[in-house]
């Protein structure tokens, strides 16, 4: 197995752009609609945590979250540039990110259930899925399901 170089940076205000630049590359789909398409960046920003992933010194992805509780959170997006998909590095990013809330007990995240890469990314993570296809769960149109993972 190859080893996996990658480092998660904790992101500021001012690394926004890296964030934005990231979802130029992702986004466009119905399968995932990243921080770019927020109504309100700066406060989506402020009301969750980002990570950059960084490879190289070069920012390549982000992962983001909300806190629900004291020992739950909500991974809200995840994201790694076109160039760098199929490697592993998002799940790299998952397990440094999981391993570093220890205190967390479980993780929920949403994704499209066309979203097959990503459904087997969070199932090789130990994901499961929780109950059947939500209808219109943003309010967009599009259909998502509900994972959790317990530790």
């Amino acid at each position: 197995m190859r080893k996996i170089d990658i480092k998660l940076k904790k992101a500021i205000l001012e690394d926004i752009p890296s964030i934005l630049e990231v979802d130029e590359s992702v986004t466009g789909t119905k399968l995932y609609h990243g921080f770019a398409g927020s109504d309100d960046r700066q406060k989506d920003f402020v009301e969750n945590i980002f990570y950059l992933i960084e490879k190289d010194k070069k920012d390549i992805g982000y992962v983001a979250y909300s806190d629900i509780e004291k020992d739950k959170i909500y991974i809200r997006w995840l994201a790694v540039k076109k160039d760098f998909q199929g490697q592993g590095i998002a799940k790299k990013a998952m397990q440094i990110l999981i391993n570093q809330l220890k205190n967390i007990e479980t993780v929920e995240l949403v994704t499209h259930p066309e979203n097959k890469k990503a459904i087997a990314l969070y199932k090789s993570l130990g994901f499961k899925q929780i109950g059947t296809q939500i209808e219109n769960y943003f309010g967009d149109g599009e259909p998502k399901i509900k994972m959790i993972l317990e530790k």
